[in-house]
């Protein structure tokens, strides 16, 4: 009997407990709908200018309406894009025909917070009208979802969920039975949206600034608070005499209340200190100019997050200016902050300047005959002989020079605009040079007997299987070209060729190749410090001396001169005769960037004074035409699995020289810089130098290691992979002009071919 009495006392507390946190707590939680019923939030309107309600066109927009200055502008009931709406409706009706009430903030389903935290928005009358077409909307504000019912201040910073609650009871007595709770921008067809972001990133930290040749180079330590929230970085630029905008181009990023509705919304620059060369002038206040952020003023945009510096580009030298850094979230929140000093573009010596002050006729430019190979080089002299004495005797030859200039020799005005085009255009051009160059030393019909020779030996191959001369051959290859007094035992044979069927197909795929590709690197000089000369106070040459060591301020700084050379090379397989005849052609690039000189730095310093964060940059398009023999009979015959080659080819290297700016450098026709001397005939460096190359390797073919690996890779259509080495020699200097720069060099390679 006490255990029940006990066990009684027990639940009516428990029952008094739950029905007083029912009366005063608040809901801990939703139970179903009568009927089953279930309440389904359906698409996120909002307005996009003008327009009326409607489903967000991209991700951008949407989070554009969840930011901070649209909260101000809906909290001062301005503009077009204030409202937003979801549709709701119900699975089924409930049949209670209760009305549900609606509130905008945190903790509504609490019957204590929600006096004080939640906005209540319009009612639905019915809650079974729900399971009506159509749906009901919910209409509310950036500023209810993220102050609710703190309508008396200003828009919360924050990021997270900004929340709708609909709430209802039975009538029986018991407030807000039912709830049902919407996080406003969560589970929309945007992933990237989540929800509300009315908090801009933190500043970044220990900014530098520097002036270089019409540009100013800002760089900073990203903050450790929220790095991940940063999208983009944007500069405003106004000159410190005037306040006069430099800029104008640029797309804001951000939004301010003042672009979206037109209210005043003052953002606060912050200062911060940046190291900056001397002499520069103290800004002491957030210059007048840059309140509101107005987009006149951007002059740069940074779109990555995880920058840690920007380029001010198109400004004027010796003009003090005013900067100011803007730091955007993925949402358009935005903060500022100015540099406390101005920074100054100045004068600077980058490398192509350099080149023409020691003295170097180098010019730039395209053209398909007389710019490619130099108007007056031995070259271009030759091809119009080859025009003019040979062609231009007969009527068919006058009949193809009109074909060219009707053709080909428009092809410098189609092309003129593209570094990469007139460079394939100069390529392509290189055979028609080859075969004019032998027309007019050989005459055609000598011409014609070296160019029918290959054939000759083709259609010969079934005489060369049989008799004495394949036999004299043989042997004068095997004494002559491989190893001088090898012989091979009778009874030998390499592995692959032992009387087993399966084996034998290893070694019967030679004739099968043809194609050869290679991927191969080395490291690479261009030979323009042979060319021009090297000065005897220092030992070095222009490119030795600009992209070698070098020293800003009193701190030194080591730099290899080299640079990696990546190259694809692509062979055709033309036939097999003791060994693989190719043509083909080979494509690379390099670039190699350096600090310009300060202006009135001395070529004789050893190691010149740079301008930090003013670089210039040397970029080559190496592309080369080749032909080659692959002497495969020591892998064939032999079973060493090596292969010696050698190539030879046009080569033409197509080179441009960018300076300080971003842009294509200049100077002068007679030397001098175009800033010194503005309006005079340019010189733009950007050029192509024709010439020719040669190299000599070795193969080794590795599948020869593993016979079960080479069958793989033949079932695959690969026959042959491997590595190789190989030494070469390019002189592509314009065929000795002193007015085509001299981008040739020797060095070595290694890489990894295959053959199929």
């Amino acid at each position: 009997m006490g255990f029940l009495l006990l066990w009684g006392d027990v639940m009516t507390r428990f029952v008094t407990v739950c029905v007083a946190l029912l009366m005063f707590g608040g809901v801990a939680g939703a139970d179903p709908l009568p009927n089953g019923a279930q309440l389904v939030w359906q698409r996120l309107l909002i307005h996009e200018g003008d327009s009326p309600l409607k489903e967000a066109s991209n991700s951008e927009a949407l989070k554009r309406q969840l930011n901070l200055a649209h909260c101000k502008c809906s909290k001062a009931g301005k503009g077009t894009e204030q409202e937003m709406a979801y549709e709701l409706s119900a699975t089924v009706t409930t049949g209670s025909g209760r009305p549900a009430d609606i509130f905008a903030g945190s903790s509504c389903n609490d019957d204590l917070q929600r006096p004080m935290t939640c906005k209540q928005l319009p009612s639905v009358p019915d809650i079974d009208q729900l399971a009506i077409p159509p749906p009901f909307l919910v209409k509310f504000t950036a500023f209810d979802i993220v102050n609710g019912l703190k309508t008396d201040q200003d828009c919360g910073e924050r990021e997270g969920s900004g929340d709708i609650w609909v709430m209802w009871d039975m009538g029986n007595g018991v407030p807000y039975e039912f709830f049902e709770q919407k996080s406003v921008g969560t589970a929309t067809s945007f992933p990237d949206v989540r929800g509300i972001d009315t908090l801009a990133p933190e500043l970044p930290t220990e900014f530098r600034a520097a002036g270089g040749e019409g540009t100013i180079d800002i760089s900073w330590k990203l903050p450790l608070a929220r790095p991940a929230d940063i999208y983009a970085f944007q500069a405003l630029c106004a000159r410190h005499d005037t306040g006069a905008p430099v800029g104008g181009t640029f797309a804001p990023l951000y939004q301010t209340a003042t672009d979206v509705c037109g209210i005043d919304d003052p953002i606060p620059l912050v200062p911060s200190m940046a190291s900056a060369p001397a002499g520069e002038l103290p800004v002491e206040t957030a210059p007048l100019a840059f309140s509101g952020l107005n987009p006149a003023f951007l002059c740069a945009t940074q779109t990555s997050g995880t920058a840690t510096s920007i380029s001010l580009r198109g400004l004027d030298n010796d003009v003090a200016y005013d900067v100011a850094i803007l730091i955007v979230d993925f949402y358009g929140n935005v903060k500022a902050t100015f540099l406390t000093t101005t920074v100054t573009p100045r004068l600077v010596t980058d490398f192509w300047e350099d080149i023409h002050e020691r003295g170097g006729q180098i010019e730039g430019g395209f053209c398909l005959i007389a710019e490619t190979f130099g108007d007056q080089g031995p070259l271009t002299q030759t091809l119009r002989a080859f025009r003019d004495e040979t062609l231009a005797s007969t009527v068919y030859g006058r009949a193809l020079i009109e074909a060219y200039y009707a053709t080909i020799g428009k092809l410098g005005a189609v092309v003129q605009g593209s570094v990469v085009l007139r460079a394939i255009a100069a390529v392509l051009l290189a055979p028609l040079v080859a075969l004019a160059l032998a027309w007019h030393f050989l005459s055609l019909p000598v011409l014609v007997l070296l160019l029918a020779l290959p054939w000759f030996w083709w259609r010969a191959r079934p005489w060369l299987r049989h008799g004495a001369v394949r036999a004299a051959v043989s042997a004068g290859v095997a004494l002559v070209v491989l190893v001088p007094s090898t012989a091979r035992a009778d009874d030998f044979l390499p592995y692959w060729q032992e009387p087993n069927t399966e084996e034998r197909a290893l070694a019967d795929v030679e004739s099968l190749v043809k194609w050869h590709v290679g991927i191969r690197i080395g490291p690479y000089t261009p030979d323009i410090d042979k060319q021009l000369g090297i000065n005897p106070t220092t030992g070095k040459g222009p490119y030795a001396a600009m992209f070698g060591n070098y020293r800003i301020g009193n701190t030194n700084y080591d730099a290899h001169i080299y640079q990696i050379l990546p190259m694809l090379d692509v062979d055709r397989v033309l036939f097999h005769w003791m060994g693989q005849w190719t043509i083909g052609g080979s494509l690379g690039y390099m670039q190699k960037t350096a600090h310009t000189y300060t202006l009135m730095s001395s070529p004789d310093d050893v190691l010149r004074d740079r301008v930090p964060n003013s670089d210039n940059t040397f970029r080559l398009l190496p592309f080369a035409l080749t032909a080659g023999y692959r002497m495969t009979l020591l892998d064939e015959h032999y079973g060493i699995p090596i292969v010696p080659y050698v190539k030879a080819g046009l080569s033409y290297y197509a080179w441009w020289i960018s300076g300080p700016d971003g842009s294509l450098a200049k100077v002068c026709e007679n030397g001098q810089s175009t800033d010194k001397s503005p309006g005079c005939p340019v010189n733009t460096a950007r050029g192509g130098s024709l010439g020719f190359q040669t190299s000599v390797g070795l193969s080794i073919r590795a599948e020869r290691i593993d016979v079960d690996a080479a069958r793989s890779m033949q079932q695959s259509g690969i026959y042959h992979a491997g590595f190789f080495g190989e030494l070469s020699y390019a002189r592509v200097d314009g065929f000795g002009s002193s007015s085509k720069l001299s981008v040739g060099g020797a060095t070595w390679f290694a890489g990894v071919e295959f053959e199929f």
